[in-house]
């Protein structure tokens, strides 16, 4: 019997890892003012967060209303995770520096515009999009690459060379654009997430110039205060042009 049980318990515990490992790991800082104020700090974008277009130079703090440790040029902000009212009102933006030790560093996002990402391709377009029908999807199929879009119309996507036969039934929502085509949103694909172009999966759709704000901007750079002599000293948190910010739809430009 007490074997059984063992068996038994065993069992549950591997049920409950494998729903563990399909969902995304939350990560919490060991943080004084997080640990404080957790139940005032939300994580409304999940691990993703959102980036900010920084129109001047930004002051970098320890906490909301706390030391300042450096600053962040004008450009792009890194991906703010979490996020902070304080008594006045005043909206503040938590983000990791991954520079050895996990530091948590807040940012005023007051003033600021969110980089054009799903969410406010989504926010735009929500009235447009719609819950796809049971198996609407499912006998979609292709035998090479598939690409999957951070959002119609933009210009990053993923290129799956490898993925499971049945991938159109891991579309949930459905955005039909003004040609008339379907994209697809999907939650969760191996790891990934983003619109499937239903209408030919396997087409790396063009689009036209991005010229939205900070299309052209690269991402920010940090500069740490030192904590004795004040010394600022440049430290690069990215080189990597942004190309978070999308186009419309009317500038794409299909294949003939």
């Amino acid at each position: 019997m007490k074997k059984f049980l063992f068996t038994a318990a065993a069992v549950l515990m591997c049920a409950g890892m494998g729903t563990a490992v399909g969902a995304d790991v939350i990560y919490e800082p060991v943080d004084s003012f997080f640990d404080s104020n957790y139940n005032d700090i939300t994580r409304p974008y999940g691990n993703d967060g959102r980036k900010y277009t920084l129109t001047a130079e930004t002051k970098v703090f320890d906490d909301p209303n706390g030391n300042q440790t450096g600053k962040l040029s004008a450009g792009i902000s890194p991906s703010i995770q979490l996020y902070y009212t304080d008594k006045n009102g005043a909206e503040w933006g938590g983000y990791y520096d991954f520079k050895g030790e996990d530091t948590l560093l807040w940012i005023s996002l007051d003033g600021l515009e969110p980089v054009y990402d799903n969410f406010s391709f989504t926010e735009e377009h929500k009235d447009e999009i719609v819950a796809v029908k049971s198996g609407e999807f499912d006998s979609l199929r292709e035998d090479g690459t598939i690409y999957l879009w951070k959002y119609p119309g933009s210009s990053e996507y993923i290129a799956m060379e490898k993925h499971p036969d049945d991938f159109g039934s891991y579309v949930s929502s459905v955005y039909t654009d003004e040609f008339g085509d379907k994209w697809g949103y999907v939650n969760y694909i191996w790891g990934n997430k983003g619109w499937f172009y239903l209408t030919d999966p396997s087409d790396p759709v063009t689009f036209g110039e991005d010229v939205s704000a900070g299309a052209m901007m690269s991402e920010s750079v940090f500069e740490e205060t030192r904590s004795k002599d004040g010394i600022l000293a440049p430290v690069l948190l990215a080189l990597a042009a942004a190309g978070g910010s999308g186009v419309m739809i009317g500038c794409m430009k299909k294949k003939e």
